[in-house]
């Protein structure tokens, strides 16, 4: 025992001169212009290896299930759904692997995730067949959901600077992915069989770009700081405060969040809201099967709409984060749930009417745009805000499960459904799914939520919300 300590000790010695180094390391007055130009690119990365495959799902259904399998478009859309829930178990690695980059620090999985983000994609273009394509598709949706470009652009930022700088960059992001339709009319010359090589460009980026980040990108100096500080603390002060931090957190845990948020109002109507939110989500994934088989559009056509797609993005997110800063959180809510509802309906009728495809594509743009503005509010800041801070992570878990709990009831719901009903109702499938779940949310938002924005989040109970006289009864129960 004492020479697994004295290891310990003199190995965290050794860590600790060169965390000092690092903290000491004199950086260059451009390096902050090409650190950021860096985690741009690796954020274009980011967003086209989470939407590509959306963007594609017509051209993949039809290979892997029509062609290669002979079943009908439903039908192996259907499958493919299904097939989808395979990864899901995957997800549970995050709890192991995400707390890894508070100990060995931002800068590796920077360039890990990078390069496995780029892997994926690779894997991809050399797919033959569904299982080599799950591999790859697997493997990106996993990484995907780190983002530690994100974590990088908030640590190297001052506090007047973060917000702007992160939605700077993400629109930037956002607009990159204007490489997709300019691959599709060059290398995949708008012929579907083809799909596979617009996959290799984007993959051959994550690769240069994680070998430019293992070169030039330094770790940041948040991580830095917090981490000299745990090396220079006692190994028998940190057990004490280990020890302390679990008696402190002892009311933590998801069940113990989830007995909370539905004894609370706020949190019981938020839940409520995003289940009906959560509803809606198969509009974000299913565009391309719309414009294909529901709105009969050629691959010409839909690479015209995906040109404005971006367009639509950026500027829905951009408007979104405005009016949370201006309005607060649940106007933004309710807002860009009314904008998502409208973009949606504009998007069906544009490609059922066969009016022009750069309508057609800020439109679903502007729908993704304006969905996941008000999800990121919804899911990632008024359940925060909502909660006290020994029960806000675990809180903010439940927004998790939500998500893939409704996602994937109105998947069940597609899979049943789209074997059975003709592939120009696809289109009219999904609107009738996502109007009720946003109609639903705006409501509730409306009628049932308080705002939370400018609250004090060491301060917020969680009862604020509640009616007088059920705060008195627990008051007096406390006494």
């Amino acid at each position: 025992m004492a020479k697994n300590v004295e290891r310990l000790q003199a190995r965290e010695a050794k860590e600790l001169i060169r965390r000092e180094k690092q903290l000491g390391a004199r950086s260059n007055k451009f390096y902050m212009i090409y650190l950021f130009m860096i985690l741009a690119l690796i954020y274009i990365t980011d967003e086209m290896a989470s939407t590509i495959s959306i963007q594609f799902q017509a051209n993949i259904v039809t290979e892997f299930f029509v062609k290669n399998m002979g079943m009908e478009y439903g039908a192996g859309l259907s499958l493919f759904s299904a097939i989808g829930f395979i990864s899901y178990p995957v997800t549970v690695l995050i709890i192991f692997y995400r707390p890894l980059a508070d100990k060995f620090g931002r800068k590796p999985f920077l360039v890990i995730n990078t390069l496995c983000m780029g892997l994926g994609l690779f894997i991809v273009y050399l797919s033959k067949d569904i299982y080599v394509y799950m591999i790859g598709s697997t493997l990106m949706s996993f990484m995907v959901s780190h983002d530690m470009q994100c974590v990088y652009i908030l640590e190297c930022s001052d506090e007047k600077s973060r917000a702007r700088n992160y939605a700077i960059v993400k629109a930037v992001a956002i607009l990159g992915t204007l490489l997709v339709p300019l691959l599709r009319a060059t290398l995949m010359q708008n012929v579907s069989e083809r799909w596979h090589v617009v996959y290799l460009v984007p993959a051959i980026i994550g690769f240069v770009m994680a070998f430019f980040a293992l070169l030039f990108a330094k770790e940041t100096n948040a991580f830095l700081t917090k981490r000299i500080e745990y090396l220079k603390t006692p190994i028998e002060e940190r057990e004490q405060r280990s020890k302390e931090e679990c008696e402190q957190n002892a009311q933590g845990g998801i069940l113990t969040a989830v007995k909370f948020a539905f004894k609370h109002r706020q949190l019981r109507f938020l839940i409520i809201a995003c289940c009906c939110f959560y509803l809606a989500s198969l509009g974000t994934a299913t565009y391309s099967t719309v414009m294909a088989k529901s709105a009969l559009m050629t691959e010409e056509e839909i690479t015209l709409a995906l040109f404005l797609y971006p367009v639509g993005n950026a500027l829905f997110t951009l408007i979104s984060g405005f009016v949370s800063d201006k309005f607060g959180r649940k106007i933004t809510i309710i807002a860009m749930s009314c904008s998502a509802l409208a973009c949606y309906l504009l998007f069906i009728l544009s490609g059922m009417f066969k009016l022009t495809p750069y309508l057609t594509g800020f439109a679903i743009g502007g729908f993704m745009g304006s969905y996941w503005g008000a999800g990121d509010t919804i899911g990632g800041i008024m359940f925060s805000e909502s909660s006290p801070t020994n029960l806000r992570s675990s809180v903010t878990v439940i927004n998790t499960l939500l998500n893939g709990i409704m996602g994937g009831l109105a998947t069940v719901i597609s899979m049943i459904l789209l074997p059975i009903i003709p592939e120009k109702m696809f289109g009219y499938m999904y609107l009738g799914l996502t109007v009720p779940g946003l109609v639903g949310a705006i409501v509730i938002m409306w009628l049932f939520v308080g705002e939370t924005r400018g609250l004090d989040l060491k301060t917020v109970t969680g009862t604020e919300w509640d009616k007088p006289k059920k705060i008195k009864e627990e008051t007096q129960d406390g006494e």
